[in-house]
């Protein structure tokens, strides 16, 4: 005899939708900036256009005992130049020059590894209610370049 699937106990954490959501934006696979600095290299006085090359809105849906859950996913970008300074936070995706606006001007020739990371939150709906998930998530990418005595940066 064939039997239907039990029905959680509505008073359960498995029911509950923020518990819901919290857990399933833990296994959410966010997406990575692929960050550049064309042509590959920046001259030390002028500025460097940072391309981020990422995403920074997605919406994420799954089906639960409780209804279709969506999470809308939000996220920004801060810079870390590598050579002590840094910007952010970033709500729009790095262009190139020209009309990029994550931009950086070295001061002086060397070799840099620019670290790019983006911070996400998040809310949610389900069932009927909603909310904001509190913990904030990071994805981090990396470009190395390095120095020449000409003064130009050359990506690694």
């Amino acid at each position: 005899m064939e039997y239907p699937p039990c029905q959680p106990d509505p008073g359960s954490p498995a029911t509950d939708p923020a518990v819901i959501a919290a857990l399933y934006w833990e296994e959410v696979p966010l997406p990575t900036p692929r960050p550049r600095i064309a042509p590959g290299w920046a001259i030390t006085g002028k500025r460097a256009f940072l391309e981020t090359n990422g995403q920074l809105r997605d919406v994420y849906t799954n089906e639960t005992p409780v209804g279709r859950l969506e999470i809308v996913a939000t996220g920004a970008y801060y810079v870390d130049w590598g050579d002590g300074e840094s910007s952010g936070p970033h709500r729009r995706e790095g262009q190139p020059w020209p009309g990029g606006d994550i931009v950086h001007e070295y001061q002086l020739v060397g070799t840099y590894d620019v670290v790019v990371t983006e911070r996400w939150t998040a809310t949610w709906s389900l069932g009927g209610k909603s909310g904001v998930l509190r913990e904030l998530r990071e994805i981090q990418a990396v470009v190395s370049f390095g120095g020449r005595r000409s003064g130009r940066h050359r990506l690694a």
